[in-house]
């Protein structure tokens, strides 16, 4: 679904169905698009390698052309989601689970274009992962920040006697619920 506005200052539209050939009978989510509409997406489809890829579709001015799975060096046969493209489409941020080299349950993951447009093998964000999931990066050109959710603090296991006692455990920063977390990507972008 998108909406649409006329400006900055007027209001949303209603949902608009993106329909076909982004949308399938499948799962596609997490949708990011590049300065050049360019859209990069999730989709679990039957054209994914593994569990859920990461696609992209080029933007022809009037539509979106089929999408293509992107390539080896970003999918593989497990689970690649959540995938941020930078505004110019030099750089894809991403979410691989259950990876061989990884710190936890899903970390995040960089990749850069190559000279000739080919996505280079992407690494791990180890500086800013966790044992816990990582996932949905979102990246602030302006202030070079890299935005995302993490687990990474887990729930305290211990008896509470009062419901008040429980209501301070869980409203607390750290409790293992999914937060925002921030840190700079600069030094990382200055290195590619």
């Amino acid at each position: 679904m998108v909406c649409r506005t006329k400006n900055t200052k007027s209001e949303w539209s209603s949902p608009i169905n993106v329909g076909s050939p982004i949308n399938t009978t499948a799962d596609e989510f997490y949708p990011t698009v590049a300065n050049n509409k360019n859209l990069y997406y999730t989709s679990d489809s039957d054209k994914s390698m593994g569990k859920d890829d990461i696609f992209m579709s080029v933007w022809n001015g009037e539509n979106y052309k089929i999408p293509v799975r992107l390539e080896e060096t970003i999918n593989s046969i497990g689970f690649e989601f959540n995938a941020y493209i930078s505004p110019d489409e030099t750089f894809l941020i991403y979410t691989i689970y259950g990876s061989s080299d990884g710190l936890g349950s899903g970390d995040l993951y960089i990749s850069f274009k190559d000279n000739e447009g080919n996505w280079k093998k992407s690494f791990n964000l180890k500086e800013f992962n966790s044992e816990s999931m990582d996932y949905c990066p979102f990246y602030d050109a302006s202030t070079q920040t890299l935005y995302f959710t993490s687990k990474r603090s887990l729930p305290a296991t211990k008896s509470f006697k009062t419901i008040e006692e429980f209501e301070s455990e869980i409203q607390k920063y750290q409790n293992g619920l999914s937060r925002i977390y921030k840190v700079s990507l600069k030094d990382v972008l200055e290195k590619n």
